[in-house]
């Protein structure tokens, strides 16, 4: 059984950036975020597999499908087509070269398989934009777009009868006597045929290769067999497996997957939400194709995320609980000849999965013993006590392997995997999780799993909800995580999740770096523990388990109910089964190792009593027995006497499954026993006698600078002292020759070690670099060996220091590897070396005499670039990268006028081979005082303005002079926003390809994909805190950090505010006032008052000469008369009659008014008397000592009598001539001139203005009036 690696291809290492974006849309990679691809693929595996073999992985697991996904589908699990590669991954040749790589080195691979779901391209008719309720008559199915599916089809014709498959899960409740308590329990048993509880609906069904009934939730609690005929999460569409010609199908071309690639095994994907007869029909179809092609062992691990009785359904021939052996050492017996068929639910032949993919009940028992609270464990399940738990796998699971026909226990057990957090974000999480990794990898029998990164002990979580934590980080360099390192959301589905270094990720460094380190300290643990596995066989291929003692005591953690949390020291019994199990001819052969580990975080002595069977810490092995530890600090014991003989006890297992032997040494002997025992904070140990012990392989324990170290210098070349590390007693010279160098220099050199420089001595340190976030763990292997080097003409570029295999001083083991070093060197400027600081030049971009443009290049190290001179719309090929400048070609751009930019700018990205990423990009600006931007705009989008669609509020960001871009934002709280680079494009719709908000409110601008369930917005839930008003947005483009900065005093606010309350109450006060003081002043002057002085000086007035012009437009002119005070009035000659003469010699004032709301009194005609006509009324009673004369229009449906007709205007109005009649009424002091034309005609008596100020109509009229 090998050590799998499980590792998602883009979170790996980026071996060919040409893929990147292989479908040329905006949301592929993105290396400013963590949410679209990081750019891994098949060949960054290939070129790592010397990291890998390195720490004794056997195996690995490629995460997600190797079929095309969604162009921003990086987890792989949505494939869109069976028979098509994923181009991001790499093309069909690529895969081949890998596995071709990996068997020579005697390595497996395991491909993920989807099996029953797919991508999200079918609808449901009456619910496209929501959810599915389930309908056990299906719903009608509908493409979304124009992309189908090319082998599958749905169907909407209903067939009256359908053979449904037999479903199992949720069963029936039972009643029984817990004897620990002595008090009944209610449980449910699970992993039963379901009969009733809803499948009873089923009759017809649609004609169609898909399940149509609806969909449900990725989390919640559902009948499985709802979830095995649903939509998964509303995202991936279900094939409809049960169905015979479909399953063929999917056979088929699974079957060329394993032609094509070559591969050793399928991990089924959601494996509990495929029918259960259906996926062992398959697997049993599968086997034979790999048999077909000389596979005989053919591995079909499945993910089983339930209670082990519903997923003993699927593992061999399936067992529901009635079919449970009698006890572990029986199960162990069974072979596919001997097999009773009445205890298994399928016929001979027909075996699902070998086995469970990192198996839950086992991560769900470990999250219990490390200290979590809540409510953790699946019910009904196996055992919380780990060791028994196992035990009741052996006796309920089918372990019968398809192929030997003997019984092979391959569940894989984990502690991370890429949907649960990582250990080491937590508090104490290292320790824990390496405690973890200990009863993974050494205590229960099976294949040991481990996650990419956890070897480096990896802590960042990466997920945007708080019910589905995770970390998946990719292994090689970037910044990307580290900017976003700081989790904010917590964990909704752990009860008092711990605090851990999960929230202060972003100010550590050390995420930046490349983390193939092969000296990290956990590395090494691990690298030690998978060669304890081929060293004693037991614990690779022993399948025999037991307690033998514990010294513990139960806590109850606040939100864990009545489910106790186990504390304290197991001794553990690791062997095989005599009789059963013969493995002599291995290693260290058939010998048993003792186990002995504690889930307390202290340093604790253990205290015992030899004599006393009950209180001893019981060995596997005999009294008087040196024992030694496989495992640094390698402590030694001299085992002490029991009263009783080993073989007179009885097994300490209080599970059903008991074993019938203890098969240790010699049960003649005394037991073996010690007094005391001491364990560091969640401490282990694995012992085996004196004479059994075998010193570890060596391994690196330290490289100076450190791995992936980024040196400054501004010099040409440097020298740059080295030191390597070892665990043990190395020969100098040989370390030296050992060494390989290996530059990715901008000039070509090649740096060298100077052999003079040479220096060794022996240490005793364990010094190695590690994230200070997480710390070191318990069990670290100490250096012993110190090796220095000078490595001389060192230029600008990336460095590689490669260790050979190396063999120690005494000649006894080797590395058994090959170690990669490197660090980097270059100036400030160069973005290979310094990604962050590095990211804008202002002296990157020029212009050539004859134009064009060129890019001065900085990037020493790189291999490969590529350009874009339009913000991203589109980029250059891959290049070649040579030293020097670099000339470009122009690149087209459209847009609208607000999208389009000032000045020119330039885009470089840059890839290295090495590094294992294009993570790097240098951004600049033809002017070399241009403010440093790497966006052309900001925009603010939100609930204010419509999310765009509102252009008439404010929503520009400006750039200060330091390049922050700045809005100051004040609306109705709380509200949402978000940031777009490109705002509204030219179809009047918001631009999406660049869109930014904080979904995982870390106060860092995350990208998600179009078609994102989330909404990816900045959530504003706090007011602005006092005494402010509003906020100011200040984003950082550079590392994307925003912040909202309380802005706007509520005092100037409230000062402003009561002004506005007042002045208008005020200034209408002061008017009023005037007013009054104006108008009594004219009534009580009723013989005229002096005239007031103009505000031009009196000599000004005759040279305006206005008279002119009031003549040539035939305007009356008021003035004085010569000598007079009296006014007189010059105009055209009229009729016979002098309508105008004042009607007393006295001194009277003759004043003009012009109104369309009057009132005749006498004629009994009233126009619209409102607010206008009101004050004209007034006017016309209260000014009897002035003389009025008043212009009117004549509207329609009003008779005017003619007192006195005067000669009509001829007044010409877009070119064409209009007749205006002129009337005149006299009555009292008022003269009324009205005016009649069919444009005044043509308004009302109740509207007597234009319906409209902004058309023809309107004007014609106006300018007649106003003429």
């Amino acid at each position: 059984m090998a050590d799998v690696e499980d590792a998602t291809p883009d979170r790996f290492v980026n071996g060919d950036p040409t893929n990147d974006d292989a479908n040329g849309t905006a949301w592929e990679h993105d290396i400013t975020g963590t949410q679209l691809r990081f750019g891994g693929d098949v060949s960054g595996f290939q070129d790592s597999l010397d990291y890998l073999a390195g720490m004794g992985i056997r195996g690995i697991y490629i995460a997600g499908s190797p079929l095309i996904n969604a162009p921003w589908g990086a987890d792989a699990y949505s494939p869109l087509d069976m028979t098509l590669l994923d181009p991001h991954f790499g093309t069909i040749k690529q895969w081949q070269d890998l596995i071709a790589d990996m068997h020579s080195r005697g390595m497996y691979v395991i491909v993920d398989n989807t099996m029953a779901t797919m991508g999200d391209l079918i609808g449901f008719e009456g619910y496209l934009n929501t959810s599915t309720p389930l309908s056990y008559t299906e719903h009608n199915a509908l493409w979304k777009s124009s992309r189908t599916y090319h082998d599958f089809d749905i169907g909407n014709v209903e067939m009256s009868e359908c053979e449904y498959p037999r479903f199992w899960g949720s069963g029936q409740w039972i009643l029984w006597l817990d004897e620990d308590i002595e008090d009944l329990r209610l449980t449910k048993l699970d992993g039963v045929r379901v009969v009733g509880n809803g499948t009873e609906n089923f009759k017809g069904c649609r004609d169609s290769e898909f399940d149509q009934y609806g969909d449900v939730e990725a989390f919640g609690l559902y009948p499985e067999w709802q979830r095995q005929i649903s939509k998964f999460a509303s995202v991936q569409d279900r094939l409809r497996e049960w169905r015979p010609s479909v399953r063929a199908k999917i056979e088929h071309l699974n079957c060329l997957q394993i032609t094509m690639l070559d591969v050793d095994g399928f991990r089924i994907d959601k494996g509990l939400q495929i029918t259960a007869d259906a996926e062992a029909e398959w697997s049993h179809n599968i086997r034979k194709c790999a048999a077909s092609v000389g596979k005989h062992n053919f591995f079909i691990p499945g993910e089983i995320v339930g209670g082990n009785q519903f997923g003993a359904v699927y593992i061999g021939r399936g067992k529901d609980p009635s079919m449970a052996e009698p006890d572990a050492f029986e199960a162990v017996q069974i072979t596919a000849n001997t097999s009773n068929p009445s205890r298994y639910v399928r016929d001979k032949g027909k075996i699902g999965f070998d086995s469970a993919a990192f198996h839950y009940t086992i991560y769900r028992n470990l999250k219990r013993f490390l200290g979590l609270d809540g409510l953790i464990e699946a019910h009904p399940d196996a055992p919380v006590d780990i060791v028994d738990a196992y035990n009741d796998f052996l006796a309920t699971n089918d372990f019968i392997n398809a192929d030997t026909g003997i019984v092979d226990p391959r569940h894989m057990y984990g502690t991370e995997n890429q949907d649960v957090f990582r250990w080491p974000s937590i508090e104490d999480g290292l320790v824990k999780g390496n405690l973890a990794n200990f009863i993974t990898t050494l205590l229960l029998p099976g294949i040991p799993l481990v996650i990419w990164g956890q070897e480096q002990a990896f802590y960042v979580l990466d997920n945007t909800a708080s019910n589905y934590v995770y970390g998946r980080q990719p292994i090689a360099s970037n910044t990307a995580w580290q900017d976003h390192g700081c989790y904010k959301l917590g964990n909704s589905r752990q009860a008092n999740w711990p605090h851990g270094p999960y929230t202060d990720g972003c100010g550590d460094d050390w995420n930046s770096l490349d983390h193939r380190d092969p000296s990290h300290p956990m590395r090494n643990i691990m690298a030690t523990m998978f060669e304890l596995r081929t060293r004693y066989p037991v614990l690779n291929d022993g399948y025999k388990l037991e307690t033998l003692s514990k010294s513990t005591y139960n806590i109850f953690l606040p939100a864990s109910l009545d489910q106790p949390t186990e504390l304290g020291l197991r001794s553990v019994m690791r062997s095989h089964y005599s009789g059963s199990q013969d493995l002599s001819s291995q290693g260290q052969g058939n010998q048993t190792v003792w186990l002995v580990y504690h889930n307390e975080g202290i340093n604790k002595t253990y205290n015992f009593n030899c004599s006393d069977n009950n209180t001893a810490l019981i060995s596997p092995f005999a009294q008087g027995i040196k024992v030694k530890n496989l495992l640094f600090p390698f402590q030694k014991y001299t085992l002490e006497a029991m009263p009783q003989k080993l073989g007179e006890f009885k097994d300490y297992c209080s599970c059903s499954a008991r074993s019938h032997s203890t098969a240790i040494e010699d049960p003649t002997q005394k037991a073996g026993c010690l007094s005391n025992f001491n364990l560091p904070p969640w401490g282990y140990q694995a012992l085996v006698p004196y004479e059994k012990w075998l010193n570890p392989s060596p391994v690196v324990t330290k490289f100076v600078p450190g791995h992936d170290r980024r040196l400054l210098t501004n010099a040409n070349q440097i020298t740059v002292p080295i030191q390597i590390h070892f665990s043990d007693i190395m020969v100098c010279e040989e370390v030296l020759r050992s060494l390989t160098i290996k530059s990715d220099t901008e000039d070509g050199s090649q740096a060298f070690v100077d052999p003079k420089s040479m220096a060794c001595e022996n240490v005793a340190v364990a010094d190695s670099d590690v994230s200070l976030l997480t710390g070191k763990p318990t069990g670290e292997i100490p250096s012993a060996f110190s090796f220095a080097v000078d490595v001389v003409g060192v230029s600008h570029g990336i460095h590689s220091v490669i260790v050979g295999n190396l063999t120690t001083k005494e000649g006894k083991t080797s590395t058994n590897a090959i170690h990669p070093f490197w660090f980097r060197v270059g100036r400030s400027d160069n973005p290979i070396v310094f990604p962050r600081a590095a990211n804008y030049s202002s002296t990157l971009l020029y212009w050539e005499p004859n134009g064009s443009l060129y890019i001065n290049h900085k990037a020493a190290g790189a291999d490969k670039f590529r350009y874009s001179l339009n913000w991203a719309s589109s980029w250059s090929d891959w290049l070649p990268y040579k030293e020097g400048n670099a000339t470009l070609d122009a690149q087209p751009w459209s847009g609208t006028k607000t999208q389009n930019w000032t000045g020119v700018h330039v885009m470089v990205q840059y890839w290295s081979r090495t590094l294992g990423s294009s993570d790097y990009i240098q951004q600049g600006d033809l002017s070399p005082t241009a403010i440093p931007r790497r966006y052309p705009h900001m925009f603010i989008h939100g609930t204010y303005n419509s999310f765009g669609y509102d252009d008439g509020l404010p929503h520009t960001m400006k750039q200060d002079r330091q390049g922050i871009w700045r809005f100051n934002f004040m609306t109705e709280w709380p509200t949402v926003f978000q940031l777009n680079a490109w705002g509204i494009n030219p179809d009047g719709t918001p631009d999406l390809t660049r869109v930014f908000g904080d979904p995982d409110d870390d106060g860092v601008l995350d990208r998600l994909s179009p078609v994102s369930l989330l909404e990816n917005v900045v959530n504003v839930t706090d007011y602005p805190p006092s005494p402010f008003v509003a906020y100011q947005i200040a984003a950082n483009d550079g590392s994307l950090r925003y912040t909202l900065d309380p802005i706007g005093l509520r005092r100037n606010q409230m000062i402003i505010y009561f002004l506005l309350m007042f002045l208008p109450i005020l200034t209408a006060t002061i008017g009023v006032l005037a007013y009054r003081h104006a108008f009594y002043a004219i009534k009580l002057n009723e013989v005229g008052k002096p005239e007031n002085r103009s505000i031009l000086p009196r000599y000004i007035i005759p040279s305006l000469q206005l008279e002119r012009y009031l003549a040539k437009a035939n305007i009356p002119m008021f003035r004085k008369s010569k000598g007079e005070r009296s006014f007189s009035t010059e105009t055209a000659e009229y009729d016979s009659v002098d309508v105008f003469q004042a009607g007393s010699s006295t001194r009277r004032r003759t004043v003009l008014i012009a109104t369309m709301e009057y009132d005749i009194e006498n004629w009994g005609i009233k126009i619209k008397i409102g607010g206008l006509g009101v004050m004209a009324q007034l006017m016309g009673k209260h000014l009897a000592h002035q003389d009025l004369i008043w212009v009117i229009p004549c509207v329609g449906g009003i008779d005017y009598p003619v007192d006195y007709r005067a000669e009509p205007m001829r007044i010409i109005i877009l070119g064409e001539e209009r007749i205006v009649q002129v009337y005149y009424h006299k009555l009292r002091n008022i003269t009324y001139v009205c005016l009649d034309a069919p444009i005044f005609r043509s308004q009302s008596k109740t509207e007597p203005y234009p319906a409209r100020m902004d058309d023809i109509e309107s004007a014609i009229y106006y300018s007649a009036w106003y003429v």
